[in-house]
């Protein structure tokens, strides 16, 4: 099997000294033989340490941060604190903030991985799955419109505790067959204003994520709740937060509604994409946010199954930036038989190479226990599920 290379951002301690091992960049083209020394000038700049490409094998000799691995104490951390709060326990406002931080800072680093991971892990309780995914979405759309980080964090914390007050509600939600009750649609439509009190009897929460929260089911057209606001009158953060509430359930599905299952005819023109997509919601949407989130996760974001013309099953890993962005790294995780492939196979797509015949989203429930996190190259997680 080829190599699958992890990006990995270059702790200070080896700034001017010798790599630990050889460092690529996100185009796999070798930037620094292992050895030779290592640019002090690149921690120079003020913002985030520079971040380069190694052989998933040899990432912990650079650093041993992994965002798979923080995704999963992140959503931990909130079903704790979900427990916690049922108990009427206290909760410090800190530790919900730290929550947002987390998975921002693991989306920064390897936001193909946390995306596609959070995609195809389906095993942990639904409403906890969901928020982090959502959350994941609404930081693709927090950068692409240019936030800064302290605003892309508030509006991944406010997708984490959206449903803070009702996470067992969606939980019994997922499993409904048929739509919902009288009652449970009562406590739907209470739940945002709920997970915003909520919030505010537990410490102070900037106003980006307050209304992140507050705002998360409001609509463009006014047809929303609890408030029918209209168009502008919704924070940028609640409209954020909205696209990328809807694309993960999209992408996802539930008992009473399966995930949606894409057409490759449907996804070849932009705005034919986003009406296959969101369809009716498109009404109801920040259209220019929805047609931006569509652009930067390209025809297949990462976690994307797809059929290839060799009839192996694979795995859209990475994206190459565009404009278009186009999908990078494929790696097989079926045979032509339908058997597993583990590890996974590094597959070449393109001219003189193997072609994308069709979608095959719909073949991820039978594959439910395949150890997803070999695709972007990092080990067993330290447990099976999200949270």
């Amino acid at each position: 099997m080829e190599w699958i290379l992890r990006p990995v951002a270059l702790p200070p301690e080896l700034l001017g000294r010798p790599a630990p091992c050889d460092l690529f960049n996100a185009r796999g083209v070798l930037l620094l033989k292992a050895a030779a020394p290592i640019d002090a000038r690149r921690g120079q700049a003020a913002g985030p340490l520079p971040i380069v490409y190694c052989r998933a094998g040899e990432a912990g000799k650079v650093s041993g941060f992994n965002p798979l691995a923080e995704l999963q104490q992140a959503a931990q951390a909130l079903a704790r604190i979900d427990a916690r709060l049922g108990r009427g326990e206290h909760v410090a406002p800190g530790e919900i903030a730290r929550l947002g931080r987390d998975v921002h800072a693991a989306w920064s680093l390897d936001a193909d991985a946390c995306l596609g991971y959070a995609r195809l892990c389906t095993r942990g309780r639904p409403s906890i799955l969901h928020v982090v995914h959502a959350a994941l979405i609404a930081a693709e759309l927090g950068a692409a419109v240019r936030l800064n980080d302290g605003q892309i964090a508030d509006i991944v914390g406010a997708a984490l505790t959206m449903n803070l007050a009702d996470l067992r509600l969606h939980d019994d939600m997922h499993g409904l067959a048929a739509g919902p009750g009288a009652a449970v649609a009562a406590g739907i439509r209470a739940h945002p204003l709920a997970s915003l009190a909520l919030l505010e009897r537990i410490g102070a929460f900037g106003k980006t994520w307050t209304d992140a929260v507050g705002g998360h089911h409001e609509n463009i057209d006014g047809s929303g709740y609890p408030h029918r606001l209209r168009g502008a009158e919704i924070a940028l953060a609640a409209r954020i937060v909205r696209v990328a509430d809807t694309f993960a359930a999209r992408l996802t599905g539930r008992k009473s509604r399966q995930p949606l299952h894409w057409n490759l005819r449907r996804t070849a023109d932009l705005q034919d994409m986003a009406r296959h997509v969101f369809g009716n919601d498109q009404q109801r949407l920040d259209r220019s946010l929805a047609s931006r989130l569509l652009t930067v996760a390209g025809r297949f974001p990462p976690g994307s199954l797809v059929r290839l013309d060799n009839n192996e099953l694979a795995v859209v890993a990475r994206r190459r930036p565009g404009p278009p962005v186009i999908a990078h790294d494929m790696f097989a995780i079926a045979d032509a038989q339908r058997r597993p492939l583990d590890p996974p196979q590094r597959r070449r797509v393109g001219r003189g190479a193997l072609a994308i015949r069709n979608y095959s989203n719909d073949e991820g429930a039978r594959l439910a226990s395949y150890p997803w996190q070999k695709v972007w190259g990092y080990g067993e997680p330290a447990s099976p599920s999200l949270p």
